[in-house]
Formats: structure tokens, C-alpha cells, sequence
């Protein structure tokens, strides 16, 4: 049994998506219809548009589109029956029986496998087998309530340990190698794919232990060959570019700027000395999507990276998606020694041996991201000879250009003037025409892609479009129209006419005949339903081919009728082209090649 058409119409209904979309992005009216910022893709002016009359979005931007389902599977990362069910508790409606079942990928399943295993895994921690992890955390000065809190464990060195304990549970074999937790020998035998390790289970802000990251507990059998850390790849249930750690714990703080750190080991030191803000990306390499979760909790980010050259280069990758996502940024950088004389590199060893004190008077003297970008630039310029000062301020010029507040642009403007004894008119220009260059590479870029979308070229959703364009054009113009008058699909005269085998694009001759699959009882379709047969991408290609359609106003049967012959003459041209030669013509062919024959 699918979830019943009428129950996705009570949830569509009981979650109107202009709400749904304002957790996420502030909503300006403009008309009848309501318009923001896209929240898939960075952008100065709004492109992302709401209709009220039926409920749907599209971005003129980047193409994605649908309604209040599709908008929380992309926003969410979840499959169509995790949208539903997610909405639906959104307002009170209780999911039909066995949803889950019924899909054949049970993610409730996994989120209990998975915790399961941290479970079996932090009990271990406190046996005499468990006793190397345990003495490496307490080591990294790490209490037990903090590890608790966490809940972080071991892995054995055993060949199975987990696995074993899955299987007995009933966990079946491609389930526990599908989450990521064990993988199948050539024998058929499971084994762990985590082993001797210190466990650290990546939650979300749910509750729902999604992934792991195992870190290699000295001394290592082979440090050579072994990573130090070992993470979980991409599940059903979890996917790194969209999960932030310790999200969980910090956005309960009641400090409302959050400390953004790189690594797990990092965040639950800070966490151990009393900075219960903390939070990691699980890597150098922030992401979009990360920044869209976080932007959700806090308004401010502290970013603390690690103090070596890969950790400031991230740092300014990180300043950028931040600001995009609406995130006010200011940065701390670690410096000062450790006992032993060292250089301190990261957060957990600035903490562990300067402590709290030390790292709060810190994060009190972080300054803004412009500010942190302007000394660190000023940093790399020797700025007593003339080539010095000449890459100084067209770097400064080109970092201005790219500042929102004139204010703040005006000043720093003059710090240059005024450190490099330049005339403040002079540099202006410089980053005035900076701004020029960058706005006609951004228009220039904007018509490139408005060109290679018209041509097909990188829909990655529809790639037979650039090698068909012309027959790809009419079959999204029939598709836009159904989408749009969707009555059409069970209009006698017209339903007879719509052969998918007539579509030479995949893409579009499976959105036919999930259209027509879907209206073969006379039922009336609803958009909705399409969700669970397409991803968010493909849904927004199709709500692009209905706003088209839309836009052009004339859909009556009879352009349906004239849009369908040109393809049917289309097709019938191709096969006359791909039929074989008869036998006359072949033997007249044979002969002009052997002269034989002068007139062909």
C-alpha cells in the first residue's frame, strides 16, 4: 500500500509551505506571491519565488522547485517517506502503518542499528578489553561524564566483535555493510570495519545517532599505513556535507554565538573544560549545507581552526560560506606554547593547557572576519618597497570589493590609504573598479549559464538534452503542459496520444509514464504524489518545465494536439533515416563505387 493520495493532501495542506520556508530564509511579499534569498544557492537578489494558487516554489536561480515535500527532503536530506512523516508530525497527523516497510529502506531501522552499536561500543569503553580507549580519552583529559555525555567508546581490535553482536540481533548482513558498519570478506563472512578504535558517534538534532568516527588509539599497529581517523562514508541515513557534530549538545547553550572547530576531538575538549558551544565539521572542508544547518541555531559563529597553514586556508573558505549563509563571523587564532615548548596547533591543545580562562579572554579579542582577513593579508605584504605595496592594495582593493556595508568598505579603505601612504582616492578606484570587474563576470557567467541550460549542456538531471535539443524541447513542452492541466492525462481524446516510446530523453519518457501510471484509474493527479517517485533535483527540472509552459499562457488541447505531431513527424524522420537500404540501392551504390554506373 502507498501512503493514500488523500492523506498527502491533508499534510500538504496542514503545512503551508511559506511557513515551512521562513525557518529558513525571511520572505518579502511581492505581489500575490512572496519571494526570497534561495537557501540552495548563494545569491544577492531574491530569485526564489512562492505561489500561493496551488503551493509550489521555483528558483529562477538554480532551478530547483516543487512543494512544501520536496522543499523539506532538500532542506532536510530526507527520502520521500522521511519528508512526509516529518511533516506530518509537523501537524499532529499520525503516518499510516507500515510506511517504512513498504519502501523496502527502513531509516528508523538504521538509526536503531546504529545506536545499537554506539551502545555496544561505550560498553566496551568500560570493560578490561576497552581499557587502551579508555586510558587514551582520560588521557586526552577527558572526565567520564564528559565521555558519557558524548557517548563515546571503543572498537576491539577483534576481527567481529560487532558485527557478531548486529547479527544476533537480527540485523541482516547487507543492512550492517549498507550503515557502514561492516563489510563482507570474499568468504561471505562479516567482519568490523572498525577496529581499535576510540568511538565517537556523530548525532543529530533529533537524537538519531547517524554516523561514526573511529580515531586511531596510540600506539597503532601500523601508524604508517593507518589513518587517523576512520569516518563512516555516506549512508541512507547520514551524509557528512550536510551534519555538523555536536550540534545537538551546543545549541542547547545558552551563549548565542556557537565556536565552529574542525575536528570532533576539538569540540568535545572545549565541551570537557566548560565550552558547551562548541561544535565541529568533521573536517577542513565546510560545506554549504553545513552552514545552512547552523544558520538555523545561531546567528554568529566563533570559528576556531587549527593554527597551521591548511587551518588558515580553511578559514577563509569557511568566512565566505558563512557570510552567505547571513552568519556574522569572527575568528580566533590559537597561538602561544605548550610545556614542552611547542607550538600550540588546535583548539583541544590550546584548552587542555592554557584552560578556560585563557581561551575565553581569547575568543574575547577574536576580531570580525574583515578585520581577521585585513592583518592576515597585511601579514604576508612587505610593505617597504613598491611591488609590496602594489600586491597589498590591489589584494585590499579586491577584499573591499567584495564588503556589503559601504561604511565598513569606506574605512578599511582608508587603512589602506593610510598604511601604504597611498591617497585614499587612488585606492578607491582601485577597489571601485574591482567591483565593476567582478558584477560583469557575474552577469557574464549568469548569461553563460542561462545559454548552456537552453542548450542542455550540465543538466545533469536530463543529459540527453544536449544530444537531442530539438525533439528534448518539444517533449518538455508536451511535459510542462500536462504538469500544468493535468486533467489532460485522463482526457479520452488526448490519453491514446501520449506514447512515452515517442521520447528519446529518459528523463522525459519517465516522467511520462509515471504520469500516465499515475492517472490510469481516472484519478485526478496530484503534484504531490510525484515526490515519491522523483528526487528534489528532477522535481524542480519538472516544475521548471511547467512555469515555462505557464509563463507562454496558450495550453489548450490543441497546442497539446500540434506539440505531439511535430513529434511524431520528428520520429518517423529518424527512422527513415536509421531504416536499411533496400537491395535496388545497395546494388546501385556498389555499382557508382565501381564506376560501373555514372548516372547515381
Amino acid at each position: 500500500m502507498r501512503i493514500p493520495e488523500s492523506f498527502i493532501e491533508e499534510v500538504v495542506l496542514r503545512n503551508p509551505l511559506e511557513e515551512i520556508v521562513a525557518q529558513y530564509a525571511p520572505l518579502k511579499r511581492a505581489g500575490s506571491n512572496m519571494v526570497c534569498c534561495c537557501p540552495f544557492h548563494h545569491e544577492k537578489t531574491p530569485s526564489f519565488t512562492l505561489y500561493s494558487s496551488p503551493s509550489h516554489y521555483y528558483c529562477f536561480g538554480c532551478g530547483a522547485g516543487g512543494d512544501v515535500i520536496t522543499f523539506v527532503r532538500q532542506m532536510e536530506n530526507l527520502d520521500y517517506v522521511a519528508a512526509v512523516e516529518f511533516l506530518a508530525n509537523r501537524a499532529g497527523l499520525p503516518m499510516p502503518v507500515a510506511t517504512y516497510e513498504e519502501k523496502g529502506l527502513n531509516k528508523k531501522r538504521f538509526y536503531e542499528m546504529n545506536a545499537e552499536a554506539a551502545r555496544f561500543w561505550h560498553k566496551n569503553l568500560f570493560r578490561p578489553e576497552g581499557k587502551k580507549g579508555l586510558d587514551y580519552l582520560v588521557g586526552r583529559g577527558l572526565s567520564v561524564p564528559i565521555i558519557k555525555r558524548f557517548g563515546l567508546g571503543y572498537a576491539s581490535d577483534s576481527w567481529d566483535d560487532l558485527t557478531s553482536h548486529l547479527t544476533g540481533l537480527g540485523y541482516k548482513p547487507d543492512e550492517i555493510k549498507t550503515a557502514f558498519l561492516g563489510g563482507i570478506g570474499k568468504n561471505g563472512r562479516l567482519f568490523d570495519y572498525f577496529r581499535d578504535r576510540a568511538m565517537f558517534p556523530i548525532i543529530d538534532v533529533s537524537g538519531n545517532v547517524l554516523a561514526f568516527s573511529g580515531r586511531q588509539v596510540p600506539p597503532a599497529k601500523d601508524p604508517e599505513k593507518e589513518r587517523k581517523y576512520f569516518n563512516t562514508n555516506d549512508t541512507p541515513v547520514y551524509k557528512k556535507s550536510r551534519t555538523v557534530f555536536a550540534l545537538n549538545l551546543a545549541k542547547n547553550s545558552p551563549e548565542k554565538e556557537l565556536v565552529l572547530c574542525e575536528g570532533n576531538m576539538d569540540a568535545v575538549s572545549l565541551h570537557a573544560h566548560g565550552v558547551s558551544r562548541a561544535v565541529a565539521s568533521l573536517g577542513t572542508a565546510l560545506t554549504e549545507e553545513q552552514c545552512r544547518l547552523l544558520a538555523r541555531y545561531t546567528e554568529r559563529v566563533l570559528l576556531c581552526y587549527d593554527a597551521d597553514e591548511a587551518g588558515r586556508r580553511a578559514t577563509k573558505k569557511a568566512i565566505r560560506l558563512l557570510q552567505n549563509a547571513g552568519i556574522k563571523v569572527r575568528v580566533m587564532t590559537i597561538t602561544g606554547k605548550g610545556p614542552d615548548g611547542k607550538e600550540l596547533k588546535d583548539p583541544d591543545d590550546f584548552i587542555r593547557h592554557m584552560g578556560k580562562g585563557a581561551f575565553d579572554a581569547a575568543a574575547a579579542e577574536a576580531p570580525g572576519a574583515i578585520e581577521y582577513l585585513f592583518r592576515e593579508m597585511l601579514s604576508r605584504h612587505d610593505l617597504s618597497d613598491m611591488d609590496g605595496k602594489d600586491a597589498f592594495i590591489k589584494e585590499g582593493a579586491a577584499l573591499m570589493a567584495e564588503v556589503v556595508s559601504p561604511i565598513e568598505r569606506e574605512l578599511y579603505l582608508n587603512r589602506i590609504a593610510e598604511v601604504t601612504g597611498v591617497p585614499a582616492a587612488i585606492v578607491r578606484a582601485q577597489s571601485d573598479k574591482k567591483t565593476w570587474q567582478n558584477a560583469k563576470k557575474q552577469s557574464e557567467n549568469e548569461v553563460k549559464k542561462a545559454m548552456d541550460k537552453t542548450r542542455g549542456l550540465g543538466n545533469r538531471v536530463n543529459p540527453d538534452k544536449a544530444k537531442f535539443l530539438s525533439t528534448a524541447a518539444k517533449e518538455e513542452n508536451v511535459l510542462g503542459i500536462l504538469l500544468l492541466r493535468t486533467e489532460y492525462l485522463t482526457e479520452r481524446s488526448l490519453r491514446p496520444l501520449l506514447r512515452p516510446d515517442l521520447f528519446r530523453c529518459e528523463f522525459c519518457r519517465r516522467v511520462l509514464e509515471t504520469l500516465l501510471r499515475l492517472t490510469e484509474n481516472g484519478e485526478p493527479l496530484h503534484f504531490s504524489a510525484l515526490n515519491e517517485h522523483f528526487t528534489p533535483e528532477e522535481m524542480g527540472e519538472a516544475e521548471g518545465m511547467k512555469k515555462k509552459r505557464e509563463e507562454l499562457g496558450n495550453n489548450s488541447p490543441d497546442v497539446l494536439r500540434e506539440l505531439w505531431q511535430r513529434l511524431e513527424e520528428e520520429s518517423h524522420k529518424e527512422e527513415i533515416k536509421n531504416e536499411p537500404l533496400s537491395a535496388d540501392w545497395q546494388a546501385r551504390l556498389l555499382a557508382k563505387k565501381s564506376r560501373k554506373d555514372p548516372q547515381i
